[in-house]
């Protein structure tokens, strides 16, 4: 017959009013649930109407809310989202016929007849709370307005936006005026989705007076604009920044990596090769026992790929070459074991470079499964990771700490002078013998060195046109040291690169497919956890995620709040330009202006159809699927018709005073970006 609505989580009831149960069962005091009622399918309004109106007395003398609450309603994938009839603001005497206009609206659409009966609340301001906004997963978003919230719903006002970082609880725009509604509202809100286990959809009130928050409906979130890959970046990151627990509102936490400098827009196997080197277990770690020095324990990486760019973790670098007191004794000691010996420390760095391991390519020629190439190619990764790039940077840091007056660099010098007689003479056979396995972007594992492309060294070549071509003298000490161990260690980076190019013909992927997977990827696929019919797919996906990240500003510093809000770039808009609040498409058509839509009878559009009317109401959602797109005056993107509008990747865009400038038959073309492009016919 009817239950008290916290007693409906139960099977057979509707997520409405399971939801609104659970928080009525964990609630805080943050919030209230309006008591309520579930009339259940077998409720008759002959047969029960009087022990209704019995149990209603705990509720008062009304006025009351009548709300749906059907089993498909409020899915996972579906919220029918405004489709069935609310009756607000009902005094006993109608209470009868507001039920059954309520059952009536379900037609044919679900298998209950189910019905919710609150007690009305009647605010000052109420409206839409995603827990998680439609257009950035990083943020919340809020919209509402002065009274109940079903102007806001059905699209009848211009409702105020706020979003929300999720992570910071910051208010975009800051707000004075509510900001303690709008604080209380985020907080149950998060609250609630951890409740329910998923991002919500959630219909509130607030008292001002009494400062009362109410939730009359939570339910899952459908559909987003963002795209996946984009969120899943953006989310990893702030899973990093929290976990170091770093993330103070407003602090640096990343910066532009120096590495950068030499790894100039690196393919993703080349940046997973970056990360693993300056990791402090990797190479990193290494290079400061291999000097005596104290290498701090720290939880996070140092250097990180953030949306395709490399980036320093300012506190990991703080620690690994701040000034503590243990570091700032090793460091003094060093130098002066610099000054007083250095021949020993010199002898002992080139014994070291001479030590390098040869690459080991035993497999070539031989046939073997990739899972066994990819393993081949692992095995010399570790050796690059924990051999030869560790003494390279030892020679690095020693080269900084010696400080020494002559800043001989004599290959680097060798090589420009190289390129200048190439550019000049194009004699190519002595240049390639001498440099043939170096290349442009010497560390980007996907550049083809100049003996496989002697185009690209005489391209290249053209960078050095003015250098000029005198003898250069033997280089010395610590510095010539560093650069003879950086050319050894690129040097060794060539064979690893023909290896990958080999396991990629392996593969049979397109050329330069490979270098979109990860050393995490080809790891998996040598430990038989990746099938070689996957790697296609995985290249695809990672290709489809850095088209996508491409248009995201970051800047050279990072903060939480540059994480949450995520800046993306854009051509500067001009001329007519409104606001996609569902699938970001473009669409063309006839515009047709719809006053008053009755929804399968009579007043259905045409595919090739623009609708065009004032408010984007949910009675025009019917017309959605038979037409190109729909231009409204207002709406919000919260809204029961732009939920539904995304849910079918249908597009509508809000534009002030479309309704009135825009004429029947005229052509409407929108792009995805909203810009509105009017064509009157003569």
């Amino acid at each position: 017959m009817f239950l008290n609505l916290g007693e409906a989580d139960c099977e057979g009831i509707g997520n409405k009013a399971r939801h609104l149960a659970k928080l009525i069962k964990h609630q805080p005091l943050l919030f209230s649930v309006p008591a309520g009622l579930v009339l259940l399918s077998d409720f008759s309004i002959e047969h029960h109407f009087g022990y209704l109106t019995n149990a209603l007395k705990d509720l008062g003398n009304g006025p009351y809310a009548v709300r749906s609450c059907g089993l498909e309603e409020d899915g996972a994938s579906e919220s029918m989202a405004g489709k069935f009839h609310t009756e607000l603001f009902v005094q006993l005497e109608d209470l009868a016929s507001a039920i059954n206009k309520v059952r009536d609206s379900y037609e044919n659409y679900l298998d209950t007849s189910a019905v919710l009966v609150q007690k009305m609340i009647e605010p000052d301001y109420s409206g839409v709370l995603f827990t998680r906004s439609p257009e950035n997963s990083g943020l919340a978003s809020c919209e509402y307005s002065i009274g109940t919230a079903d102007a806001v719903v059905s699209g009848k006002v211009e409702p105020k936006r706020i979003d929300y970082g999720r992570w910071t609880g910051n208010l975009y725009p800051e707000q004075k005026d509510m900001k303690h509604m709008l604080s209380l509202l985020f907080l149950a809100g998060m609250i609630i989705e951890d409740k329910i286990g998923a991002p919500q959809d959630i219909e509130w009130a607030f008292e001002k007076k009494k400062k009362k928050l109410y939730i009359l409906q939570s339910r899952g979130i459908t559909s987003h604009l963002y795209d996946p890959g984009i969120a899943v970046e953006q989310e990893k990151t702030v899973r990093q920044v929290l976990a170091s627990k770093i993330g103070q509102k407003g602090r640096k936490i990343f910066q532009n990596a120096a590495v950068r400098e030499v790894v100039v827009s690196p393919s993703r196997l080349t940046r997973s090769l970056v990360e693993l080197l300056y990791a402090p277990s990797g190479a990193l770690g290494l290079a400061f026992d291999l000097l005596g020095l104290p290498c701090p324990a720290v939880n996070q990486p140092y250097v990180s790929s953030i949306f395709g760019q490399l980036y320093e973790n300012v506190d990991v670098k703080k620690k690994l070459f701040g000034f503590s007191p243990k570091l700032l004794w090793a460091n003094r000691k060093l130098k002066k074991k610099i000054e007083n010996k250095p021949d020993i420390l010199l002898t002992w760095l080139a014994e070291s470079i001479e030590k390098f391991p040869q690459y080991q390519d035993d497999m070539q020629g031989i046939s073997i499964s990739t899972h066994e190439y990819a393993l081949e190619i692992m095995r010399n990764v570790k050796t690059f990771t924990e051999k030869i790039y560790p003494v390279a940077y030892v020679a690095t840091l020693l080269a900084q700490i010696a400080d020494e007056d002559s800043q001989e660099i004599s290959l680097t010098s060798q090589m420009m002078r190289d390129l200048s007689r190439l550019h000049h003479t194009g004699e190519m056979e002595d240049f390639l013998e001498k440099w043939g396995q170096r290349s442009g972007n010497d560390y980007e594992l996907s550049e083809p060195r100049f003996c496989e492309s002697p185009q690209l060294a005489l391209k290249f070549a053209e960078n050095f046109a003015d250098f000029p071509w005198g003898e250069v003298a033997p280089g010395s000490g610590f510095t010539h040291l560093k650069e003879v161990a950086k050319d050894r260690a690129i040097r060794w980076l060539y064979p690893l690169r023909l290896q990958i190019v080999a396991l990629e013909k392996k593969l049979q992927l397109e050329t330069g497919m490979i270098f979109h997977l990860d050393l995490a990827d080809i790891e998996a696929l040598g430990m038989k956890k990746l099938a070689t019919g996957d790697i296609h797919t995985i290249c695809m996906k990672h290709m489809h995620d850095e088209t996508q990240w491409s248009s995201i500003c970051l800047g050279d510093e990072i903060t939480l709040e540059t994480l949450e809000r995520l800046k993306q770039e854009g051509e500067e808009k001009q001329g007519l330009h409104g606001k996609m609040v569902s699938a970001r498409v473009s669409f063309k058509g006839i515009a047709r202006h719809v006053s008053k839509i009755k929804t399968g009878k009579g007043n259905a559009s045409e595919n090739n159809e623009v609708i065009i009317a004032q408010h984007l109401e949910p009675e025009l959602v019917g017309l959605f699927p038979n037409s190109a797109g729909c231009l409204v005056d207002m709406g919000g993107a919260l809204s029961h018709a732009a939920i539904v509008a995304r849910e079918l990747d249908y597009p509508v865009l809000v534009l002030s005073g479309c309704s009135s400038t825009i004429q029947d038959g005229d052509q409407i073309e929108v792009s995805a970006d909203g810009a509105i492009t009017i064509t009157r016919q003569k």
